[in-house]
């Protein structure tokens, strides 16, 4: 399954491409679907990776190749849930004005062969709906430097969650 979006942004290239890469470990900051993320080192990749608690579980990412020149990056996911077979997500940050940039991302998902076949029809417009959400997380963090709603009751909720369990 593929994914690709484009949102435009109020916000200078610059300002958008450091929120992306230059702090790509704490994307649970501004994405409602990302609880928490942290930077991690890699063996043999200079560019390491991340891990993240998601609403799809606990995700860990290599980041594949990134051009800070043209403001785009790849990374791959190496530790996925049970359901998914692999993940490829790039992010391209262009500049349209001196205040304004557009944002595309291209994301390349795999499903378990049983997942697919049993959940594909549920799980699909999900992922869709999740990447769009993340989308416009993104623009309104990059343009008031504020988390939208639904990011700050998605972190009250798996902050509540994340309490229970340690009850």
């Amino acid at each position: 399954m593929r994914i690709q979006e484009t949102i435009q942004i109020d916000a200078p290239a610059e300002k958008v491409w450091d929120i992306l890469w230059n702090k790509y470990g704490q994307v649970c900051d501004w994405a409602s679907t990302v609880n928490s993320s942290s930077d991690r080192k890699v063996l043999g990749n200079e560019n390491g990776g991340r891990t993240c608690h998601s609403a799809w579980g606990e995700i860990s990412e290599i980041v594949e190749h990134v051009d800070t020149e043209r403001m785009t990056y790849r990374y791959r996911a190496d530790g996925l849930p049970k359901m998914m077979k692999s993940a490829v997500n790039s992010f391209t940050v262009n500049k349209k004005s001196v205040n304004t940039s557009e944002v595309e991302l291209d994301l390349n998902v795999e499903l378990a062969i049983v997942p697919k076949i049993l959940m594909s029809w549920m799980m699909v417009p999900k992922m869709k709906k999740d990447v769009l959400q993340t989308l416009v997380d993104l623009k309104y963090f990059a343009e008031t430097d504020m988390q939208t709603e639904i990011k700050t009751k998605s972190d009250l909720k798996f902050n509540k969650k994340r309490l229970k369990k340690v009850s």
